[in-house]
């Protein structure tokens, strides 16, 4: 039966180790070690004309394994068909298996990999479907208030503990049906700082309802249009609070802020519109009940409704690394229902989930849940166990094996029904060559499959810039560590937008969590700098790095990072030799000197050239550079050996004066040639200057 082939198969699993790369467990494993004993074994073989189950992506080691070859002949026939490939681990597309089957008169038929989501349901089947709270992101200029109405609303002190005042990460936090109120809501704050774009728009993106936060004192912001372009991007409902009402003139600056939004397109009920604008003020705790309401009767007319069953669907909203609990993932879940011990992928990382904490998710808070591998638990804002986290939950997720990206989306996969021979480890036939594949080996083929398809697009994009020379900015490699992926993000954004012509800085490591003995060991090989943002230096990697002379940039605030990064740059450019022209002479007459050998200095022969001259500009110096210009263009460049005012030798000769030159090993002076003098300076060039600018 079904049940006991999955069992078979999950038993399977506990017997061997640890997912194998796929060209690792074809090469290990026989496919007759995985069949179930009930299958009939004429079934499980295949004639040589029969169509080979093939991933629509695959690794050029499995599908030379598939397809009967050895891997060096499908390289060999891969650089005959002009696709060469690197290795046995480089990732073959559909064309180039489709190439190689034509080519080995094989017939092959291409599977899905990759994890999807289900189909959205219809519309009559979404009427039938449970209402859900509203996701609402807060969204505005920095310093706002943003985090002190959601501290207002959820009776917390969140904002008190934001480096410079200023949120840097995505946090959530649901709150309950009060009021009168049917349903509570889901609040998400993000990131108010410029950098911090991408995190906004993440956030916009995953929400249902937008209250825009405007500071009456302050009025729109550039941040503020920012906002407001993502919501009509999504087409998502806008609730202004006009925060800071209870400040002097604050009523008057309603008005003001009216005809600023209505420039923006932003109509507000007052004038006819469908958006409300509610007066409130996060610190006297005044209008938030009207604003509570205002969301309610949005989230009402837009019938939100999400199927709280089923495999859960969800958004990545932030991951950190926890001390002493590995990786977690605060997720947002937008569709059926997310329990503990589901498999579950999420960009490039799949992972079983462990301990799970409702309610109130902020970068700054730390679930206390023993990092033992047999804890399975999701707990609320008050510690209480939940059975399961529904839609418009956002939730912590701790069993992730690698760290997921902000804005990822996250999908819970189950054993899965497959065709697909050779068979994964712990896959089980379950008749006429169907295939049981449990949950833990989907989720890494879907990952794996993931990998090559992310590298077979690196290697395309690489493709055009291969053999262009570069541009000769020297690099200055870095090693960057941040408190969360988020923050992560907007320091590598504030990063990128340094010019690049004169000195480039180059990552060698970015990663989550604080700087180690590792990162200091890493950076003091490569001789790289080490950039901290909002974390921790530990004590040994400290001391370790004042011994090893690593410097490291450690900051908590945005903006300070991003000065502290330009001054390293212009640190490290290569410092420019300038010509400074001192003065310039004309040449009135050209005179021979026949010298002795004992009267020549260095730089003279036996018939020298002097230039007799007058200074027109600046003055003429002994020893000075020179440039001979004559008809516009420099004929010769050197410099002055000899200075004479008359009969004896002078170190200077100003403007107007009249004075007889030699110049080193130079005799093809005319009378109206210009000699110019300069002087060569050196001069580190700031990080905006354009290359050929310097003269």
């Amino acid at each position: 039966s079904m049940r006991a082939a999955t069992t078979r198969c999950h038993r399977s699993l506990l017997c061997r180790p640890l997912w194998q790369s796929l060209d690792g467990r074809l090469a290990s494993a026989s496919p007759r070690r995985h069949l179930a004993s009930g299958a009939p074994k004429a079934a499980r073989r295949r004639g040589p004309g029969d169509p080979v189950l093939v991933p629509e992506l695959c690794s050029a080691g499995r599908l030379a394994s598939l397809l009967g070859m050895s891997p060096e002949g499908l390289l060999a026939l891969a650089e005959s068909l002009g696709e060469p490939l690197a290795s046995e681990s480089a990732p073959v597309g559909r064309e180039l298996i489709e190439l190689v089957a034509l080519e080995t008169g094989r017939s092959v038929s291409l599977q899905q990999v990759d994890a999807v989501p289900r189909p959205a349901p219809s519309a009559a089947e979404l009427a039938e479907l449970p209402l859900c709270p509203p996701v609402v992101t807060l969204m505005g200029h920095v310093d706002h208030g943003k985090t002190s109405l959601l501290d207002a609303l959820r009776g917390s002190s969140i904002a008190a503990g934001e480096a410079g005042g200023i949120t840097q990460a995505i946090s959530a936090f649901s709150v309950g049906a009060s009021g009168g109120r049917e349903l509570g809501a889901t609040f998400i704050d993000t990131p108010g700082h410029e950098l911090f774009a991408a995190m906004r728009e993440r956030g916009a993106h995953a929400t249902d309802l937008i209250v825009l936060v405007v500071a009456l004192d302050a009025g729109v912001q550039d941040t503020t249009r920012e906002a407001i372009r993502y919501a009509k991007e999504v087409q998502c409902p806008l609730v202004v609070a006009a925060n800071k009402v209870d400040r002097p003139g604050g009523p008057e600056a309603v008005a003001k802020l009216s005809q600023q939004l209505l420039d923006e397109q932003v109509v507000l009920e007052a004038y006819g519109g469908e958006v409300p604008l509610v007066p409130v003020s996060a610190t006297k705790r005044v209008g938030l009940e009207e604003l509570l309401d205002s969301i309610a009767l949005q989230a009402e007319m837009l019938e939100l409704r999400a199927a709280p069953d089923g495999p859960a669907e969800g958004t990545v909203l932030e991951s950190v690394m926890g001390k002493g609990l590995g990786i977690l993932s605060t997720v947002l879940v937008q569709r059926g229902a997310l329990r503990q011990g589901d498999h579950v992928v999420a960009g490039q990382s799949w992972g079983k989930v462990r301990p799970l904490r409702g309610g109130g998710i902020s970068p700054h808070s730390s679930p206390s849940i023993p990092p033992a591998p047999e804890v399975r638990l999701l707990l609320d804002e008050e510690g209480a166990q939940l059975s399961e986290a529904g839609p418009a939950v956002p939730v912590r997720v701790s069993g992730m094996r690698e760290m997921p990206r902000a804005g990822d989306e996250l999908l819970v996969v189950g054993p899965s029904v497959s065709r697909l021979s050779p068979p994964c480890n712990g896959a089980s036939y379950i008749g006429d060559e169907m295939l049981v594949v449990p949950s833990e080996a989907r989720a890494k083929e879907v990952v794996e499959f993931r990998l090559l398809r992310a590298e077979a697009q690196a290697l395309a994009a690489a493709a055009p810039r291969r053999g262009r020379k570069g541009g000769g900015a020297k690099l200055l490699p870095a090693l960057l560590k941040a408190e969360s992926f988020g923050s992560l993000e907007a320091a590598r954004e504030g990063l990128s937008h340094f010019p690049s012509t004169r000195v480039e800085l180059k990552l060698v490591r970015e990663g989550v969590g604080p700087v180690t003995e590792s990162d200091v060991q890493l950076a003091q090989s490569v001789g790289a700098q080490v950039i901290a943002f909002n974390v921790p230096l530990e004590s040994k990697a400290a001391g370790l790095a004042a011994t090893l002379q690593v410097p490291v940039h450690s900051h908590s605030i945005i903006y300070a990072l991003v000065d502290a990064a330009k001054e390293m740059l212009e640190a490290a450019i290569e410092p420019v030799v300038e010509a400074r022209e001192t003065g310039e002479a004309d040449v009135l007459e050209v005179f021979t000197l026949t010298l002795n050998r004992k009267d020549r200095a260095v730089g003279m022969s036996k018939h020298t050239a002097v230039a007799g001259s007058r200074v027109t500009a600046g003055q003429a110096s002994a020893g000075s550079a020179v440039r001979v210009v004559r008809g516009g263009e420099v004929i010769h460049e050197g410099d002055v050996i000899s200075l004479k005012h008359f009969k004896q030798e002078v170190r200077t000769m100003k403007k107007g004066s009249e004075c007889g030159l030699i110049l080193r090993d130079y005799a093809d002076l005319q009378s109206g040639d210009t000699i110019q003098f300069y002087e060569l300076i050196s001069r580190r060039p700031s990080l905006y200057e354009e290359q050929g600018s310097a003269k």
